[in-house]
């Protein structure tokens, strides 16, 4: 049997894609996945073990805050993420590493420094004076 010169291509074609495919996998199974905020009412409280990193935002007197501003920056200084709370809790899901937590709420800065281990999530208290 004589297989044509359009047979070799597409089987050739369909081969890399199929090995590019196998070759992306492991790169999208370590994606970052975006920001949670929650915090607000019982069910936005559930735990959220997939994320390694919570931030908790509050007042001195407890009061919870929301649409706090916060940039993660990794040891290097290099800028890891950007998100804004839509509640007191953030969850963050970034690897293992030692991180620098910049967070602003009406133009007042708070800043923590943590280390994600990735073994256990790690909870950081972010706390603003209270404005009246």
């Amino acid at each position: 049997m004589k297989r044509s010169k359009q047979q070799v291509p597409r089987r050739w074609g369909a081969a890399v894609i199929v090995v590019l495919g196998l070759l992306c996998m492991p790169l999208l199974a370590q994606a970052a996945m975006p920001p949670l905020s929650g915090g607000i009412g019982v069910e936005n409280r559930k735990p959220h073990p997939r994320y390694p990193l919570k931030l908790i935002f509050a007042t001195r007197k407890g009061a919870y805050l929301s649409g706090v501003h916060v940039t993660l920056y990794d040891a290097s200084g290099k800028k890891v993420t950007q998100a804004t709370a839509k509640g007191p809790w953030l969850y963050l899901d970034v690897p293992a590493g030692k991180y620098k937590v910049v967070a602003m709420d009406k133009k007042v800065g708070q800043s923590a420094h943590v280390e994600v281990t990735g073994s256990e999530q790690v909870t950081v208290h972010l706390t603003w004076k209270a404005t009246s």
